[in-house]
């Protein structure tokens, strides 16, 4: 979701510029490069430096904003200077460390759950009302995702309370996507945990875009996707058109920071020009989604399903990209 760098020429003609940091092409933002970052050498190379920088860069804001939002005075102070999906990671990590707080303290207090719903209500009614005021497209954009997700919190912790959850390791608890900043001797990454699977957080740019509201059924297709993931495996929803398939599984990709790429299958598609995007997927690390599957002849379809089992066996094997 990068647009353009944001480059400082060389002190000479001759000398090579250096990027500080890009603007989004989604939505308004700007993300500074931590440091700036020296465009020098080959194209192929720069170019891989620019994507490990910008990882980089954004690891070290998430882990700087997560102690900011300990100490805020405000959200809306908070919210202008922190990128659109920082912000997100940042609430979900939040409420997860302050849920495993209120399973330890429900045994001794048994009415806490209501306490930390009635938290959850007043946070949303401070957001709404920051959303009625005179604020920029971007930073209101920011606003409706975090309104989006923390509506999705309260509804788990009413979950939690109608269900009588009182254990930290019960399914309705365990089956949510829960974020954990977890200390290690790289100074710590995020990690997202949902049922027995665990995944690091990719970092990829995604912009300041709008997000999905999240349904019980996205909450399924979590499960099942992530759980696909952790095997290795393909993940096929299946339903109606229309009913948001495709936006789920991007969606997904968007809580993870994964880079996805959505391929419409027509009947014109061979065996090598899906070879290719094989290769791509393979190379790039990123997730593909492919819509219409069906649509391609049975022949390619055959020689894919080949193809697919090579990258998932090469996955299992712990094969490099």
């Amino acid at each position: 979701a990068v647009d353009h760098l944001d480059l400082t020429p060389g002190a000479t003609s001759s000398d090579r510029p250096t990027s500080t940091g890009f603007e989004s092409c989604v939505g308004v933002e700007h993300i500074d490069f931590e440091p700036a970052l020296k465009i020098d050498g080959r194209v192929e190379y720069y170019l891989q430096d620019i994507m490990d920088r910008l990882v980089d860069s954004l690891r070290k804001i998430l882990f700087r904003q997560l102690q900011a939002f300990m100490v805020k005075t405000s959200v809306a102070s908070w919210l202008k200077d922190t990128p659109n999906q920082i912000i997100l990671t940042v609430s979900l990590t939040d409420f997860t460390s302050e849920m495993a707080g209120v399973f330890e303290k429900i045994e001794s207090q048994p009415d806490i759950m209501q306490i930390f719903y009635q938290k959850k209500v007043d946070g949303l009614i401070d957001l709404v009302d920051l959303v009625r005021t005179d604020l920029t497209k971007a930073d209101r954009m920011k606003v409706m995702c975090l309104i989006t997700l923390d509506v999705h919190s309260r509804d788990i912790t009413l979950k939690l309370i109608n269900f009588g959850v009182k254990d930290f390791n019960h399914f309705e608890w365990q089956s949510q996507l829960r974020f954990a900043w977890i200390d290690d001797d790289k100074g710590g990454d995020c990690h997202i945990l949902i049922v027995d699977a665990t995944f690091l957080y990719g970092y990829e740019y995604i912009g300041n875009g709008a997000r999905l509201v999240i349904t019980p059924l996205t909450d399924r297709i979590y499960v099942t996707a992530t759980q696909a993931l952790k095997l290795c495996m393909g993940c096929a929803p299946a339903g109606p058109a229309g009913t948001g398939k495709t936006e789920t599984t991007k969606d997904l990709g968007a809580m993870l920071a994964k880079c996805i790429y959505v391929f419409n299958c027509a009947p014109e598609m061979d065996y090598k020009s899906m070879g290719d995007i094989w290769k791509g997927l393979g190379a790039s690390g990123a997730w593909g989604c492919f819509d219409e599957f069906n649509r391609l002849i049975a022949e390619v379809l055959s020689v894919c399903s080949t193809q697919y089992k090579a990258v998932l066996d090469a996955i299992v094997g712990g094969r490099p990209t």
